[in-house]
C-alpha cells in the first residue's frame, strides 16, 4: 500500500515513512522515470567509466539533494557490481530551492536530474559483457510524498578500447556544468559567527552581485530565512540566520555557492567565534 504524507509534517515522520521501503514488494514508481545509464558505450579493463541514475520527474514533483532541507531525504542507492569492480561517491549537481510553505523550504530537483558517479574496472574482466544493478529508493513529493523505489540493470560490453554513447553523452556533458567546482584560485571563503546569524565572506577579486548558498551539513542554517547580500569591492557578504536546532559552536559552513548564470563551488568557510 502507498503511504502519503503531507509534505509540512515533521522531518521525524519523514524518517519513519521512509522506513516503509522494506518488508513488502515495491509498485512501479508513480511519478518518475528512472533508468540507469553510462557515458562510455563499453568497458575497458582496469579504466574508468561513469554510470548515472536519470531521474525524469512528473510535473510538479521534486526529489531531494544530499541535505534535503527542512524536510525530505536524499535518494539512496545499494550497488551491485561484477566482481573487481569499485563504485565512487555520487556526485549530486547543485540543487534548486523548493519552498512548500513560508516556514520551509528543502533543497532538491524537478524535472530530471542525473547523478553520476564514477565505477572502475579491475584488470581482468571475465566474460564478454559487465552487469551493473543498483537497488534505488527515493522519496518524491508535491504536496504529499510518496517513497519509491526501483531495481535498476545495466549491460555493457567489454572491450580493448571504449568511446563515448552518443545517446547519453551530452547528458552527462550538461551535467558536468552543474557539479560544483573548487573555488577558483584566488578566491577563498570565511565566516564569522554572530547572536543570531552567519556572515559568509567572499573574496572573489570582482563584486559578486547574487549568490545563493545551500548548505551541505543540516541543522545550522534557518533554511527558509532570507539569505541577506552585501556586494563588496571585493566579493560579497551573505547573512545566514542560524537554525533554532544549532545548539552548539560551529567550527566550519560547508557548502555549495551558486551565482546565477554561473557555476556552483563548493565551500568550507572556517567559522570565527565572537570575542568574549
Amino acid at each position: 500500500m502507498a503511504i502519503f504524507l503531507n509534505i509540512r509534517l515533521a522531518a521525524s515522520l519523514i524518517v519513519a515513512l521512509a522506513s516503509s521501503f522494506g518488508g513488502s514488494p515495491q509498485a512501479p514508481p508513480q511519478h518518475a522515470r528512472v533508468e540507469l545509464l553510462s557515458r562510455q558505450a563499453s568497458v575497458k579493463p582496469n579504466s574508468d567509466l561513469q554510470l548515472g541514475v536519470h531521474f525524469i520527474l512528473e510535473k510538479g514533483w521534486h526529489i531531494y539533494w544530499i541535505n534535503p532541507g527542512d524536510s525530505g531525504q536524499p535518494p539512496s542507492f545499494n550497488w551491485k557490481l561484477p566482481l573487481g569492480f569499485s563504485a565512487g561517491e555520487i556526485q549530486w549537481p547543485r540543487p534548486e530551492r523548493l519552498q512548500p510553505s513560508k516556514e520551509l523550504l528543502d533543497y532538491g530537483y524537478d524535472n530530471e536530474v542525473l547523478l553520476p558517479l564514477t565505477i572502475h574496472a579491475p584488470s581482468a574482466i571475465g566474460g564478454r559483457a559487465a552487469e551493473f544493478a543498483a537497488d534505488a529508493k527515493w522519496i518524491t513529493c508535491r504536496e504529499v510524498c510518496i517513497p519509491e523505489h526501483a531495481d535498476l540493470h545495466l549491460s555493457l560490453p567489454v572491450g580493448a578500447t571504449t568511446s563515448l554513447d552518443q545517446q547519453h553523452s551530452q547528458l552527462f556533458a550538461k551535467t558536468d556544468r552543474l557539479i560544483p567546482q573548487p573555488l577558483p584560485r584566488g578566491w577563498n571563503a570565511s565566516a564569522t559567527s554572530g547572536k543570531d546569524d552567519f556572515v559568509l565572506t567572499i573574496r572573489a577579486g570582482q563584486p559578486i552581485t547574487q549568490a545563493d548558498f545551500f548548505p551541505l551539513d543540516p541543522g545550522q542554517i534557518d533554511n527558509a530565512a532570507p539569505q541577506k547580500l552585501q556586494q563588496t569591492s571585493h566579493g560579497a557578504k551573505i547573512a545566514l540566520k542560524k537554525s533554532d536546532l544549532l545548539i552548539k559552536p560551529i567550527t566550519a559552513l560547508r557548502g555549495v555557492l551558486v551565482i546565477p548564470g554561473g557555476p556552483a563551488y563548493r565551500i568550507e568557510a572556517h567559522v570565527r567565534q565572537p570575542i568574549q
